[in-house]
């Protein structure tokens, strides 16, 4: 049961960043509820109090922030008492410390690579050890920090999904994980005859697709939820009533031929039914698309799921330097992710918001205009 069916259950109807009980998303004012307004931030070198009361001042009142921040003396009684709530981020598959100490945890795309391209480096997500470790340490976040929420990132399998541009062929996108590992449990699944495990990846890929592809995009799925449900019921096992916040790759469910599920793992209605909050990265400049389309990837999910969509939007340019983000490109993008039926807006990132006090102005106005309305 998801942390909004035992408060339903406690007090009858839960309100909660502009959504009601578990039955969908609604309009982020609806029963006077404000929407949520997050902003992630890593690391600061500022005093906190000042931070916290420039948060305020924009109408920020979510911070989603890393475990190392969030675990700075003072941060969480500050955010106390000026009524900030905080999700702590707890990145899952992207593991770059941990590949660097164990070479075989590497994920292995389908032509038998690594899982790797630029920043991007990912975990095999079957390997039973490396998931236990990953279930305790969201355990002991949530038993050594007290957050309002835990926000789940890198929670599918391998794409560099801040390249793949509206035009990208769908055949091009890396498919993962065909490590011995996850062949071998894949075969067990399906009781294949032939020992998976024992073929080279682009072998086995071969084999998949000829013989047990809608098998393989139901496994990858599977392994992403299993994972999600186990990290949930870890946390919730501390805290009954900690909010459970999902990152999610900002694809449609018919975008590239499907590949939210078929590529990244990311099966929405099933997360859905774990998750209090499914937060896609619309980061549309980056992507190369228009402010509306913000919207249209929170009336996906909604339309798909039983769940609050808490889109995520960009502040600044990233991987297109030396292209124009202008402030009205980014107002458009905020006032997207506002529409009915978006719960409210998470900002990436604090610095760049920092960096740009026309950007920052902006935020102030359109939320200050959305909370009186």
């Amino acid at each position: 049961m998801t942390a909004c069916g035992l408060l339903r259950l406690a007090v009858g109807v839960f309100v909660v960043g502009g959504w009601i009980g578990c039955g969908g998303p609604t309009p982020a004012t609806e029963e006077g509820e404000p929407p949520v307004i997050g902003v992630k931030i890593y690391e600061t070198d500022r005093a906190l109090p000042g931070l916290f009361e420039e948060w305020a001042r924009l109408g920020v009142n979510t911070v989603f922030a890393s475990t190392s921040l969030a675990s700075s003396d003072g941060f969480r009684d500050i955010a106390e008492r000026s009524g900030t709530e905080v999700f702590v981020i707890f990145p899952v598959f992207f593991a770059p410390e941990e590949l660097a100490e164990d070479p075989d945890l590497w994920a292995v795309t389908a032509d038998g690579q690594r899982a790797k391209e630029d920043w991007v480096e990912f975990a095999c997500p079957s390997r039973s050890d490396f998931r236990t470790r990953r279930i305790e340490e969201a355990r002991e976040i949530v038993r050594e920090l007290h957050p309002t929420g835990l926000s789940i990132d890198f929670i599918r399998h391998f794409v560099f999904w801040e390249m793949v541009g509206p035009g990208r062929d769908p055949r091009t996108l890396p498919d993962t994980c065909y490590c011995p590992d996850c062949l071998a449990e894949f075969a067990t699944r399906i009781g294949a005859e032939i020992d998976l495990s024992a073929l080279v990846a682009p072998d086995a890929a071969v084999w998949i697709a000829a013989n047990a592809v809608d098998e393989w995009v139901r496994f990858k799925s599977d392994t992403i939820t299993t994972m999600v449900e186990e990290i949930a019921a870890a946390a919730r096992e501390v805290d009954p009533e900690i909010l459970i916040n999902i990152h999610t790759v900002p694809w449609r469910a018919d975008d590239y031929d499907a590949a939210l599920t078929r590529i990244a793992g990311q099966d929405r209605a099933a997360l859905g039914t774990v998750a209090d909050y499914l937060s896609p990265m619309c980061y549309s400049f980056m992507l190369h698309r228009r402010p509306e389309w913000v919207a249209s990837v929170v009336d996906d999910i909604a339309q798909d799921t039983g769940c609050a969509v808490l889109p995520s939007i960009q502040v600044a340019t990233a991987y297109r330097e030396g292209e124009v983000f202008g402030a009205a490109e980014f107002e458009a993008c905020l006032r997207a992710a506002l529409a009915p039926p978006s719960a409210g807006v998470v900002f990436w990132s604090w610095d760049h918001i920092v960096a740009d006090p026309e950007r920052a102005e902006i935020i102030r106005r359109v939320i200050s205009d959305n909370v009186e309305r």
